[in-house]
Order: C-alpha cells, then sequence, then structure tokens
C-alpha cells in the first residue's frame, strides 16, 4: 500500500496507482475536499478502484497501523508547521520495511534532513539532489496501550 500524503491535483497518485495496479492500494490523503474531489474524478476516469481519498483536518489517517509500504510525501515538508506529529502518524502507518519518500525544493536537504531527525523515528537512508527516502527507527514494543 501507498500513501500520497498532500495529494494535491494527483500528478503522482494517478501513475503510482495504474503502475501497482489491483492488488495494490494508494490511500491519497489531503484536507483540502477540492483535492479529494478532483483524485475521485480522476480515479474514476481511469477506471481505477484501487484509490482510496481520505479528507482529514488532523495528522491522524485512520489508516491502519504497520500497513503502508511506502508515504509520498512531495512538497510537503516545508509547508507543514509541525512536522513531528505527521512524522508521528508516518511512523505509525509504515509496516516495518516501509520507506517515505521525501520530495520538495522549497526547504534545504539539510534543514530537511534535522527535521526528519529530529523526529526520533526516522533515519536518512538516501540524499540526493532534492529527495530523500526516509526509514523508520525500529518500533519499540509497548507494554501500555
Amino acid at each position: 500500500m501507498v500513501v500520497d500524503w498532500d495529494c494535491g491535483p494527483g500528478r503522482h497518485t494517478i501513475p503510482v496507482a495504474q503502475s501497482i495496479g489491483g492488488k495494490g492500494k494508494v490511500f491519497v490523503v489531503d484536507i483540502h475536499p477540492l483535492a479529494i474531489k478532483t483524485i475521485r474524478e480522476k480515479a474514476e476516469q481511469n477506471g481505477l478502484r484501487n484509490v482510496e481519498t481520505i479528507l482529514i483536518s488532523s495528522y491522524d489517517t485512520g489508516i491502519q497501523n504497520a500497513s503502508v509500504d511506502l508515504v509520498l510525501l512531495i512538497d510537503i515538508v516545508p509547508i507543514v508547521k509541525e512536522t513531528k506529529p505527521l512524522f508521528k502518524e508516518i511512523h505509525r502507518l509504515l509496516k516495518g520495511k516501509g520507506r517515505a519518500y521525501v520530495s520538495h525544493i522549497h526547504l534545504s536537504m539539510a534543514k530537511t534532513r534535522k527535521l526528519v531527525e529530529d523526529s526520533g523515528l526516522f533515519n536518512v537512508s538516501e540524499c540526493k539532489g532534492h529527495d530523500m527516502m526516509i526509514v523508520p527507527i525500529e518500533k519499540q514494543d509497548s507494554k501500555s496501550s
């Protein structure tokens, strides 16, 4: 499963949904109703049944724990006021071997790396140009719930 966080008009959503086919699913997460409506229309126009839209008002997506293979964070990190709750939700969503792809041109990679590492939830596994792959730090078993 893939999550396209802050999907906008679906520039990445539709190609990803097409490439993974019916065996996979793409969750589209956004705070803007117009973005959600646009993605629904594009998915329908393209005959895609593997796209699920989620309109959020906070960082809680409602997606099942440890169920996601990849989260796309394209042009989102610089505009998020509080990155720690964002990273916490992404960490919750990702499978143990899951990854998040971070890409943007509005914030230096050094600042982005610091935000990622300061979350205490992720390490940077690759960084090239404006692109970064981050991996969750191993989840600790918790006796409290």
